[in-house]
């Protein structure tokens, strides 16, 4: 499935890595759940309830906080590309697809379509997991996130031609 959701350059990754060691992660992830509230609630709620079931909410969603930024950041330098704003609808598709594979089918195949479509992103995501206790289930999340994302964004397009 080619998406069209932007792709992370290492270039942008570091800087983005940058950004939240000189603003602190807790004010990063603050900006970054304040802009999900107002342009992407449906990712936010997904995010917090990912987060919650790990347990450690506010750790865990400087992960997902970072991950978001790191497609703004792309989206930004793309001429035309904003990053589609998820419906309950989309959600619902992708609960389905996760039901029909089950959650750790559906875990490595999300995995290994972001390491083809956006590897700097699921390096960026497996960096963060590898220092948690439950690497799956932010793996989980993450995948997610991107699928979703991918999944409103392939359907935005297709809806247009």
């Amino acid at each position: 499935m080619t998406t069209f959701v932007p792709r992370v350059s290492e270039l942008t990754r570091e800087r983005i890595s940058r950004e939240f060691d000189e603003f602190g992660p807790r004010a990063c992830r603050a900006e970054v759940t304040g802009l999900l509230a107002d342009e992407n609630p449906e990712i936010l709620d997904m995010m917090t309830r990912c987060a919650e079931d790990i347990g450690t909410t506010p750790d865990v969603m400087i992960g997902f906080a970072m991950f978001y930024r790191l497609l703004i950041a792309e989206a930004r330098m793309a001429p035309g590309l904003v990053l589609p704003r998820v419906t309950a609808e989309t959600r619902a598709l992708m609960v389905e697809e996760i039901t029909e594979l089950g959650e750790d089918q559906f875990t490595l195949a999300a995995c290994d379509q972001l390491g083809k479509d956006n590897p700097e992103l699921l390096r960026m995501a497996e960096s963060f997991a590898s220092r948690h206790t439950d690497y799956l289930g932010i793996m989980q999340g993450f995948c997610l996130v991107y699928g979703t994302l991918a999944l409103q964004s392939k359907l935005e397009r297709g809806s247009v031609h």
